[in-house]
Formats: C-alpha cells, structure tokens, sequence
C-alpha cells in the first residue's frame, strides 16, 4: 500500500534504480519509494536468455522513441519500460569498458570526487558473482550473476580462430587486465536465467516490504519549493504527488533530462520558448548524448550453422520446449557467444571497435531475416566523438522528446566505421572462416572504396541502445550534477543512472551503470549520515564518504 510522503523517492526503477533501492533498504532506515513507469518483470520472455531478441523484435516493454534524422532517415530509439529496465530487456552482454574511460571520468571531476577505475574496481568486484573468474579482477559474493557461454557453437568458434589467424590475440577476460583481444562473451545469466538488476539487487526487498514499488506510473516532473527538490508529480489514473526528503531520478539518459527540463531545469531559453517557468539555467541539461553506433555486415554461410533455425518458426518451438525441460540448447543463453575488441590500426593498441559474431542473419528489428544461416558482425565505434542531444518537443511532459544521437556525425567516427568494415573483411577470408562463407549480404561485393562504403555506413547506422551523457557530472560550472551527482541548483535532488556519464564507456553500458549507481548511492547514505549526526544503521559507519 503506497503513501503519500517518503523519505526518499527514485524515479525509474531500471539498471541504477534497482542498486539505488536495495543499497538504501539495505543502509538506512528510510521509507523509501520506487517509481516505474513500465509494468512488473513477469513476462517469461524477459526471463529466458534468449527471449531479449522476441521481446526487442516486437516492442514488448520498451518506450517507442525514435530520433529525428539521421542521414536523411529516422531510427527507431528504444529503451526498457518495465521494471529492471534495460537489464531485464537487453542482450546481457557484461562489458566494463576500458581504465581510459573511468580516467575521464576522474578528469572530468579532478580534485572533487573519486571516479577512476582503481575507485569502481572495488565497487564491480562486490556486485558480481563470476561463474569462472575469482582473481584481483572478479569477484563471487555479489549478487549480479556473470558467466561465460555453456558452450560454443561452430560459427563462432570458426570467427574465434580467424580473428587470432588475422593477428587478434585470444582474451580470455575482456574484463581482467586488458580488454584487446577476440573472446568468449560474458553475459549476466546465472542458472541458465537471466539476472537483470531486479534479480540481483531489489527483489528481497520487495518481498520484505523495505521498498514501495509503484509501476504504472509515469513521472512527469520534479516538484521544487525554493529551490529544493521536495517530491514528484506523477501521472496514474489522474495526477497525484509524493512528497520526499531526497529525490533520486534515475529515469535514463533520455527521461532524466526531460524531467529535469520540465521541472523548469535546464536550458534557460529552451524552456521559456515553451513557456515552462525556469528554476536553474543549467544549459548542458539534454546535451552531450553519446551512443555506440553500429553497423551491421551480414553475411551467409554454407550449411546449416549458427542459430537461425533455432530462432524462428518449428525451430524455436522446439528451442522452448528443450529450455522448459532440460535448461539447456539456444535459449538457455544470447545466443552472442563470442566478441572481439580491437583497434584495425594497431592490434596492441587500446580497442577503437567492438565486435560482436552474432551466429545468425539478423533484421534491423534484431528479429532472424530470412530462413538462410548466416553471421551478423555488430561493428560497433567504442569511443565516438559525436555528441547529439535530448531536447522538449513541447510543454506537454508527456510527449516523445525531440531525440538526436547524431550517428557518425563526427569525420573521425565515419573513419573508424569504415576502417572496421575493411577489418572485417580481411576476417572472413581467413583460412578458418573462408570456407564456410556463401555470400556477402551487407554491405555487399558491389561496396568496395571508402566512399562507397561511407555512404552504406550513414544508411545503416543505428543505435545498440547505450545512451549516455545528457546529465553530465564535472566540476565545470555548465556541468548538470557534481562529482556526488547533486544536481547544480537544487537540494535534495541528485541524478543516479547513465545520463550522468562525461564520455561513454568502451563496452556495454549496462554494467558500468550499475557500478556508478552502487558507488552513488553509498555517497547519498554517508551524505544522509552526515546530515543527521548520526548513522542510518550501523553499518553505514563503513561508507567512505
């Protein structure tokens, strides 16, 4: 049974609101609400490794964006709207990302705040149990569930060997050392099921009733009196508010920027022209989106290999029906079994692309295309230097922001593209992949020079669904929150999820956004304690502050 006041209310309960919530159950004695706008995580696909590509093909538990142009043509801009967000939705692939990432991280703070890898190292150790790995990099009481494939099948094995025959080396552990090299993939499942941040972080309390979850409800803006964050308003069956001691938005890199905006935070000008009375001229608010482009080369191959078959039609039946008794065969994992970070240019250098040898021909829809086995090389531009934004399309909080990811809007990332389709050429005509190769499907053997290939890049390119940045932290002045993510301008009000990013990470977001979320919110609990002269509970006695 929900109330109307709370000492403190998250907003969006995806990758970081889930930490966000179970790290203050678990520290304090606050009454805490959790508010959702998607439903509960009860559809058996969600929880069916394989089941991400059903639930993606057919829009299940996603908000339907799509970005202006891009290249003359708009793409669809999905994100998760149910409970777990993009962790009960995405592909499950764990990706740290690179020591350079979290160094800009630091950078972008200095002196202000602890951000770089040697301070989220102790923070993803203690979220993870690793199936495999327990050394100086991993580690295994943490309830987020990392393993690698069961097994591998024979497409993917064939790429393993011809990217080492190209001169990539083997990596057994992206996430250890170094991240250069062709490797098996790490995914969150964990019993052959997927553990999104539900299952790993909130859903004891739930149970317990520490947490107030509120699905079905849309946040439309924060209420602010003198200029301190004091509660929510919300959209249910009509308007309804809460009230809060401490306001935690962690609504994603596109919802958090456009709630801040219409709760009068944001570019000054931008919000008078739709007659939104401003409370904090914050100007980078909405600005600053970074997201990995990718674009697909498909090729055919002889035989029937990979897992095109297993995914549609009598195929899949029989996928389910095996998963149901057995907990094993296709569907018991992404069916992304291996991956490949590397730089084309120079092989021991720090990875520019990300490239996934998804054993299958897929659609834009990440649904199979066509009855023909095939692979789908994912090359994905890790470090883009292209910056779009998030921006109000009108006063109405409840319509679709004007989205602009601006893909391979930067020379260098048309470059990087480009360079990498070449690569992956020069991949397939290894002596171990070669044979099994029928045909180029995309770009195609009429695509050849740089220009050709540059234009096949800007027609294809889209999203892997990583939003970051349009709530940056930094110890600048146009910065939107500081280095313990405390809004610019407003007490009682931090934002806690992806959009807070300076730059993105190298790699899938979703396990980054976890780590910051632990990391932040164990700064809100030592801040609460110092607040109140006392500790919450005990145990906060052991957050750094």
């Amino acid at each position: 049974m929900s109330r109307e006041a709370y000492d403190i209310v998250i907003v969006g309960a995806g990758a970081a609101g889930c930490v966000v919530a179970s790290y203050l159950a678990e520290h304090t004695d606050a009454s805490i609400a959790l508010i959702e706008a998607g439903d509960m995580d009860r559809d058996p696909f969600i929880h069916i490794p394989a089941g991400f590509a059903k639930l993606l093909a057919h829009d299940r538990h996603v908000w339907k964006y799509e970005t202006v142009p891009q290249h003359g043509r708009k793409r669809a801009y999905r994100s998760g709207k149910v409970l777990g967000g993009g962790s009960s939705i995405n592909a499950m692939c764990y990706v740290r990302g690179q020591i350079r990432d979290f160094s800009a991280w630091q950078d972008a703070v200095g002196d202000t705040g602890k951000w770089s890898y040697q301070d989220l190292l102790p923070v993803f150790m203690a979220q993870e149990d690793n199936d495999t790995f327990h050394d100086e990099y991993h580690g295994i009481n943490g309830g987020l569930a990392v393993q690698l494939p069961k097994g591998i099948n024979k497409l993917n094995q064939y790429c393993l060997k011809a990217f080492q025959e190209y001169g990539v080396p083997y990596n057994p552990d992206y996430n250890g050392k170094s991240q250069i090299g062709v490797s098996p993939v790490q995914s969150t499942v964990g019993d052959q099921r997927r553990c999104s941040a539900v299952d790993a972080y909130l859903r004891p309390h739930l149970t317990s009733g520490r947490v107030t979850l509120l699905t079905g409800k849309t946040v439309l803006r924060i209420l602010i009196e003198n200029n301190r964050a004091v509660g929510v308003e919300f959209m249910d069956t009509s308007l309804k508010r809460i009230t809060a001691g401490e306001v935690v938005l962690s609504a994603g890199a596109v919802h958090s920027p456009t709630i801040l905006m219409h709760s009068g935070i944001g570019p000054a000008e931008q919000l008078r022209q739709h007659g939104i009375a401003v409370v904090v001229d914050s100007p980078e608010v909405g600005e600053n989106l970074q997201d990995h482009p990718m674009v697909p080369v498909r090729v055919y191959v002889k035989g029937d290999l990979g897992y095109q078959a297993a995914a549609q039609g009598l195929g899949s039946v029989k996928a389910g029906l095996r998963y149901l008794v057995t907990k094993d065969g296709p569907a018991s994992g992404n069916g992304i079994e291996t991956v490949t970070h590397w730089n084309p240019s120079d092989f021991t250098a720090e990875p520019t692309i990300q490239c996934y040898h998804a054993p299958i021909v897929l659609s834009e829809q990440l649904g199979p295309a066509g009855d023909r086995s095939g692979i789908t090389f994912e090359l994905v531009v890790l470090q883009p230097k292209s910056r779009g934004w998030v921006r109000l399309a009108d006063s109405d909080p409840t319509s679709m922001p004007l989205i602009n990811p601006n893909f391979i809007g930067e020379e260098e990332d048309l470059r990087a593209a480009v360079e990498a389709v070449h690569a992956i050429r020069k991949v397939m005509a290894q002596e171990s992949l070669a044979p099994v190769i029928e045909e180029e499907m995309d770009p195609g053997p009429h695509i050849q020079s740089d220009a050709e290939i540059g234009e096949w890049v800007k027609r294809v390119v889209t999203t892997m669904w990583h939003p970051v940045g349009t709530c940056r932290m930094g110890q600048d002045a146009r910065a939107v929150v500081d280095a313990r993510l405390r809004v610019h301008g407003v007490d009682g009000l931090r934002v806690v999820d992806a959009s807070i990013m300076p730059n993105i990470t190298s790699g899938n977001t979703n396990a980054p956004t976890q780590a910051l979320a632990r990391h932040a919110v164990a700064m809100l609990v030592a801040d609460l304690k110092r607040s109140s002269g006392a500790p919450a509970r005990a145990n906060v006695a052991q957050v750094e502050p």
